[in-house]
């Protein structure tokens, strides 16, 4: 399973690089709408909409609001405050787990809203920053793969504290702390790369962004495994080996890059 996880990423992390730096705003945007697309079709299986009428109504409703809304700039803040406030909601379901997940498990309304609040947001963000800097992308991006990266490694050598074990019995506090080690060393080599006379301001502010992403990206990735458990699936899909569905993949950036922007925005 390592070693296809290693394959898989080795071809796919040089296309998403390449992509990020050297796609038009324009170009961006398409590849995210395909991204909504996959990921969209694999939360309908996720939230038990089977039939292939409701999957594209679904996808085709996630991209009209994604068009709509960043097509107009003053709702950028709204829309990203508000996907911040539905992932504290979120955090509620996950540490309740499985208490409290009735209204997820029960209202096909409540699923459909919250697949909005996982995508809309998350794509809006990715936009805004592009826009702004496509190297910010990128940066994000490295963070959460390099949390991904600690966690794993630090939680199979010297895991023993459960995180979230009615969620997630694989994750634990040893590997979150690996996953912040690692995303500060990040931090810290790219203020190094882009400022030419770092101050410990800057480190600090880096530091902050890195540890804030490290800590939503586990949220991202447990809310999904609560989706998945009440779906009673292993993975969101099976389009990339080792590592399951493309939600699989994107589910710490969903939760992830809207708090960056707002960060990252208000810090700088």
């Amino acid at each position: 399973m390592l070693l296809k996880r290693i394959l898989t990423a080795s071809i796919i992390a040089p296309i998403v690089v390449f992509g990020i730096l050297i796609l038009t705003q324009t170009g961006f945007a398409l590849a995210l709408a395909l991204l909504l697309i996959i990921g969209s079709w694999e939360y309908c299986d996720l939230i038990q909409i089977k039939h292939l009428a409701g999957k594209v109504l679904y996808s085709l409703v996630i991209l009209a609001v994604t068009y709509s809304l960043s097509s107009v700039p003053s709702y950028l803040t709204v829309v990203l405050y508000a996907g911040v406030v539905w992932w504290l909601i979120a955090l509620i379901w996950v540490a309740l787990f499985p208490k409290g997940s009735n209204l997820l498990r029960k209202t096909l309304t409540v699923r459909l809203i919250n697949g909005l609040f996982i995508f809309v947001p998350m794509a809006i963000s990715l936009m805004a920053l592009h826009l702004q800097d496509k190297a910010l992308v990128l940066f994000l991006l490295i963070l959460i793969w390099a949390a991904d990266i600690g966690a794993y490694f630090a939680g199979k050598s010297f895991g023993k504290n459960k995180l979230c074990a009615n969620v997630s019995p694989g994750k634990t506090l040893e590997g979150v702390y690996g996953g912040i080690a690692l995303t500060q060393v990040v931090a810290i080599t790219y203020v190094y790369i882009t400022t030419q006379t770092p101050l410990l301001n800057d480190f600090l502010i880096f530091s902050f962004l890195a540890l804030s992403v490290s800590l939503v990206s586990v949220l991202g990735d447990l809310f999904e495994s609560v989706l998945k458990r009440i779906a009673e699936v292993k993975d969101s899909g099976n389009i990339l080996p080792g590592h399951g569905g493309l939600l699989d993949r994107i589910d710490s950036l969903t939760s992830s890059a809207p708090l960056f922007f707002i960060l990252f925005t208000f810090l700088i």
